[in-house]
């Protein structure tokens, strides 16, 4: 049965950028392979984070994120709903602990309605207490 996985933006980073990642370069390639034949959810943050770095200055980095976004299978994720919350959140919190994108993140991992039935990080520290909660799969470790 195809799983519904939410993809963060270190997804992508390790998939694209050769220099600053290689360590999970070979885990988000294993990964790639995989999730070829589920759901891949991308909350419209990751793709802020990620498209506003200098590897998708590269055409055929932005030629690939494109084939991803445009796959039937795959399902953008609105932020509108945990937004607000999650900019209160670090606001009135201490920032560093987590990032703005992170804690939607987190917000969209808590909604029940939302169904996610793994999740690919590759900082799965920030992350865990909630997919273990909801019984997501993490897809790193």
């Amino acid at each position: 049965m195809p799983k519904k996985i939410l993809a963060d933006t270190g997804f992508w980073f390790a998939l694209f950028n050769e220099k600053k990642y290689d360590n999970y370069r070979t885990e988000a390639r294993i990964i790639e392979e995989d999730i070829q034949f589920h759901s891949l959810l991308i909350p419209w943050p990751t793709l802020y984070e990620t498209i506003n770095t200098r590897v998708f200055k590269r055409k055929e980095n932005m030629d690939k994120l494109k084939r991803y976004v445009e796959k039937p299978s795959t399902i953008l994720v609105d932020d509108q709903t945990y937004r607000n919350d999650s900019l209160q959140f670090v606001l009135e919190n201490n920032p560093r602990h987590f990032s703005l994108v992170d804690h939607v993140i987190r917000s969209m991992l808590s909604d029940k309605s939302l169904r996610i039935d793994a999740f690919i990080s590759f900082n799965p520290k920030d992350f865990y207490d909630i997919c273990d909660a909801r019984k997501i799969e993490m897809l790193y470790r």
